[in-house]
């Protein structure tokens, strides 16, 4: 192989690579901030059930306490909410960028097999290339939609 060849594969597999990671770590992230959005709506919710409590007893100083404390919950909860959807972001592009770099692979060896004259051998990585090219298309357009703007 060529000093090109040699150098474009190494490229596409450090993209495919770093595709993979933020995809793992997006896709822990956003687990994480699921756990974490659903137990602050545990605590907003249990914690305004006190406070009403606390009202209808005549414990206005404590229910405004548990208030206090629901109105906190409820904004972890829409921060949580906020992290979970960046990392399904990072996610989707993740996903796009891997599979970019599978199609250059798949594209760099289809070429290696022709220029070696084994063409029948070839079909089956433009085949891979094709597959990963629409897969890579289709997380991309998922990917926009989420950052076009909501009307």
């Amino acid at each position: 192989m060529g000093f090109f060849t040699t150098l474009g594969s190494k490229i596409s597999h450090a993209a495919h690579h770093l595709g993979q990671k933020a995809h793992s770590v997006a896709k822990k992230v956003g687990k994480a901030a699921d756990v974490v959005g659903k137990v602050a709506k545990g605590v907003s919710a249990v914690s305004g059930v006190l406070a009403s409590g606390a009202a209808m007893i005549g414990a206005e100083p404590v229910a405004a306490g548990l208030l206090g404390v629901a109105g906190a919950a409820k904004a972890v909860e829409g921060v949580a909410a906020g992290v979970s959807k960046g990392a399904k972001f990072v996610e989707g592009l993740g996903t796009a960028v891997d599979k970019g770099a599978s199609v250059v692979d798949h594209s760099a060896h289809a070429i290696d097999k022709i220029r070696r004259g084994k063409t029948m051998s070839a079909v089956g990585d433009i085949a891979k290339a094709v597959d990963a090219g629409q897969a890579a298309g289709s997380s991309a357009k998922a990917a926009r939609k989420q950052i076009q703007r909501k009307k």
